[in-house]
């Protein structure tokens, strides 16, 4: 058997020769790809971080719709009956509390709609275990465009946000009991 000794040829500074040029002819390449690549990978970024700020303002609709259908269904709230208004109030201290911008809390819009078969306008007038729902809408214009991070308002497509609730109401029936037992 035979060994064989390979050597490598010395470029003039003792170090083998690279493959592909040397870092100076390399340099040029890089600078024309990211030129092509920045612009393309910019856009991706900021369509990124435009739709995660608008499911994150959807998570918060939908928590305010939550705590409007909350406050709704109870009825009375230490012996004051709750109004539709009472609930707008609500859900635009909600808004606020949350971070949105005072021209979407403020513009936005919350409706109940009952569900059940005797119609009622207030909450308090409900029965118990009547369906309903809460919508909380945020208008296109001023209020919606307050929610955007960013100045390209074309990369998504949506110019109002929406969430809806459905609820029961926990309207206290009226049981009447009686003190005398049946024996």
């Amino acid at each position: 058997m035979t060994t064989k000794t390979i050597q490598f040829a010395k470029s003039s500074r003792g170090k083998p020769p690279r493959r592909g040029g040397d870092a100076k002819s390399r340099r040029g390449s890089i600078v024309v790809e990211a030129a092509f690549v920045a612009p393309l990978l910019m856009t991706l970024m900021l369509g990124v971080w435009e739709v995660g700020r608008m499911v994150q303002v959807n998570q918060i609709l939908q928590n305010a719709a939550r705590e409007g259908a909350r406050l709704a269904g109870n009825g009375y709230v230490n012996g004051t009956a709750v109004t539709a208004s009472t609930v707008q109030t609500a859900v635009q201290n909600y808004l606020t509390a949350a971070g949105l911008p005072t021209a979407a809390a403020t513009g936005a819009v919350t409706t109940i709609t009952c569900l059940a078969a005797t119609v009622w306008t207030d909450p308090s007038a409900a029965l118990p275990l009547d369906p309903f729902k809460v919508t909380v809408t945020i208008p296109s214009g001023a209020a919606f465009n307050s929610l955007r991070w960013n100045l390209l308002n074309q990369i998504t497509s949506q110019t109002s946000m929406s969430a809806t609730v459905y609820w029961e109401s926990e309207n206290n029936s009226q049981v009447v009991v009686s003190a005398t037992l049946p024996y």
